[in-house]
């Protein structure tokens, strides 16, 4: 398993009369694994539409 390092984002926020520290932690990437992630996101996104773009087509033509 590779060793990933994380930019950790601290915020207070007031709520309900009471603070709150909100803690972000976003994992740092090279410029390749950001790439790969990128073309792996694409390609969800892709299948995703184009599921529902079938579905829509095929509900069209039996309509």
């Amino acid at each position: 398993m590779e060793n990933i390092r994380y930019k950790k984002e601290t915020e207070i926020v007031t709520f309900q009369g009471k603070e709150i520290t909100l803690e972000n932690l976003s994992p740092v990437f090279t410029p390749e694994q950001e790439a790969a992630k990128r073309r792996e996101l694409e390609q969800q996104l892709y299948e995703v539409f184009r599921k529902y773009a079938d579905k829509r087509r095929n509900e069209e033509a039996g309509a």
